[in-house]
């Protein structure tokens, strides 16, 4: 998924979605006080970690393909 994608997608859930990073699988990005992410095929965190790696680790866990960037 494009970045620009990711950016649209997860801020119709989190409208304060920032500093999006890509992960294995989809984007990790910050919210309040935490982390969320968002797989390549378009699912979005309702629930924020606590770190980023944690929320990267969920988008393996969520099913998402794990492909190297």
């Amino acid at each position: 998924m494009e970045e620009e994608v990711a950016i649209e997608s997860a801020r119709q859930v989190w409208p304060e979605a920032e500093g999006f990073k890509p992960a294995p699988g989809g984007w990790t990005f910050r919210v309040g006080g935490g982390y969320a992410w968002i797989t390549d095929s378009g699912q979005v965190a309702t629930d924020p970690e606590g770190l980023r790696s944690h929320a990267a680790r969920r988008i393996a866990a969520n099913g998402a393909p794990i492909t190297s960037r």
